[in-house]
């Protein structure tokens, strides 16, 4: 009978050590290849030509971004996802430029100079920052505007709420809390789901150095105001992205739309014509008669 129970004892600790050793390297991989994306070219936009510029996001890295000059006076920073936003990444910025918009595209950290970790919103902050103070130098440029699509909108939402000089922000498909949103706070799961949940948190942390609730757009979006924020979200993914929290915290002037059948990426192909004339129309409205501090 001992030795039954002896057996079953050693089993037992055999399986969860080989449980929880499964649970970290899935964990940790998953983080990895979230924060280690593959650098990819630009593919440039029809019609278009774009200079391109290194930034000095941090001392000793460096961010490349593409510039299309403005024709009216106003440059759109955007941000992206994982790859970045250069060439015809999303955000979609075509119909920008046909309006004579300017635009300064960011690229992913896994294409800096030395190659960066993606941090999933908190260090692409800093670079949509450099990208301000680098667009403050032309004197062509009178207002500063920016469109983010998901980790870019988290990125630029956090942006905006320290850089009152970006005076009116559109934020698609961004998560509302990075810590939150990776545990799936709201969310009924069972015990294994979620330490497998907190160990991709845990691995983020080791990782990349940050506390995944570091990155907060929901408890900074309130202090985007007086500027103005507009946010996209698809009608599959506003639940998750707790878009109407986020309105709610929000403070005016705020927009939120969600896009009937729309998902995450997908917005635009679903309603292209409203998609378009909503976000010029924003941008009409808020950065045509603002004054550029």
């Amino acid at each position: 009978m001992r030795k039954i129970l002896r057996v079953f004892i050693i089993s037992l600790f055999l399986l969860i050590f080989l449980y929880l050793f499964f649970n970290l390297a899935l964990a940790w991989s998953f983080v990895f290849i979230l924060t280690h994306p593959v650098c990819r070219s630009p593919v440039p936009i029809s019609g278009w030509v774009a200079q391109e510029y290194w930034l000095q996001s941090e001392p000793d890295r460096q961010i490349r971004v593409w510039y299309y000059p403005t024709k009216n006076n106003i440059v759109i920073i955007t941000s992206g996802g994982m790859e970045g936003a250069l060439g015809d990444r999303l955000p979609v910025i075509d119909f920008l430029l046909d309006q004579g918009y300017g635009i300064l595209q960011i690229d992913s950290r896994a294409c800096a100079k030395p190659r960066g970790v993606v941090t999933l919103g908190i260090e692409e902050t800093e670079d949509a920052l450099a990208g301000y103070t680098f667009l403050r130098t032309f004197p062509e440029v009178k207002k500063i505007g920016a469109f983010g699509y998901s980790m870019g909108a988290a990125a630029l939402i956090q942006a905006a709420a320290r850089e009152k000089g970006i005076q009116a922000v559109v934020a698609e498909g961004g998560y509302y809390n990075l810590g939150d949103d990776i545990v799936e706070t709201d969310s009924s799961e069972t015990v294994w789901r979620k330490i497998f949940l907190y160990t991709i948190a845990a691995s983020y942390r080791v990782q990349t150095g940050y506390n995944p609730w570091e990155s907060d757009p929901i408890g900074v979006i309130p202090f985007i105001s007086p500027q103005a924020i507009f946010l996209i979200y698809g009608e599959k993914e506003a639940e998750s992205g707790q878009a109407q929290w986020q309105y709610l915290q929000a403070r005016q002037p705020k927009t939120l739309w969600i896009v009937p059948d729309g998902d995450h990426g997908t917005n635009y192909t679903v309603l292209p014509v409203e998609y378009e004339y909503k976000i010029i129309e924003f941008f009409e409205q808020h950065l045509r008669n603002d004054i550029f501090p």
